[in-house]
């Protein structure tokens, strides 16, 4: 089986998640081992599992990119300081829910295709978190802060950069498929998707280099 230059990324960042949380016993870093693994589980699975007619490697994408936009709310829930920007990841949460099963069971489905519109709106709302971390990150109060020093710079920056270029490459993905472009659109696609992939999971490895440490407490003994 031929490994894919994104998918070394993948197992480099899943790596290095449970290298730097042995170290750091980091909580952040610990939130990214489990979907780490699972994203390198499911990039296997999808290249070598077997697939019964009722649920298909397209189902199991749907699902899992469904599971990635929640993962990532989760992250910003966690860094953004603004309670009210915060209650809009709490809002978006189940109302994403809702709508990507409402578009799996009655409009683009489970199996049929991929979830494009419920994967554009999703996109849409990331990178309006990224927007709002950066606008946080730019604040009086936060302006002497040197944010290539902050771990999740790194992470909202990898998110801004793939769901932009994820959005405007699916966009295209119609025209790039088309009979005239066949063969080179489909290298094109490929190519900037794993390039996109690769640039992701490079910004993770860098978030938990940067991760600081969890310093132990200890009680003084009476």
């Amino acid at each position: 089986m031929q490994v894919s230059v994104s998918t070394i990324f993948e197992i480099l960042a899943f790596l290095a998640s449970i290298y730097f949380y042995l170290a750091k016993r980091n909580k952040v870093v610990l939130y990214f081992i489990p979907f780490l693994f699972l994203t390198v589980a499911i990039e296997f699975w999808g290249r070598l599992g077997h697939f019964q007619e009722s649920f298909t490697k397209m189902a199991m994408y749907n699902l899992f990119t469904t599971v990635e936009f929640i993962f990532y709310s989760f992250l910003f829930y966690l860094h953004l300081t603004k309670s009210s920007l915060k209650r809009t990841v709490l809002i978006f949460i189940p109302f994403f829910l809702v709508a990507v099963s409402y578009n799996l069971i009655f409009i683009q489905g489970l199996n049929k295709t991929f979830h494009s519109y419920t994967f554009l709106l999703g996109s849409f709302f990331i990178v309006i978190f990224c927007c709002c971390f950066f606008y946080e990150s730019v604040l009086p109060e936060r302006i002497d802060d040197q944010l290539s020093k902050q771990p999740f710079f790194w992470i909202a920056s990898g998110l801004l950069i793939f769901y932009l270029g994820s959005v405007i490459i699916n966009a295209l993905f119609e025209y790039l498929s088309s009979n005239d472009l066949k063969q080179e659109g489909k290298n094109i696609y490929n190519t900037i998707t794993r390039s996109l992939n690769v640039i992701l999971y490079s910004t993770f490895c860098i978030a938990f280099y940067l991760c600081p440490a969890h310093k132990k407490t200890y009680s003084s003994r009476s």
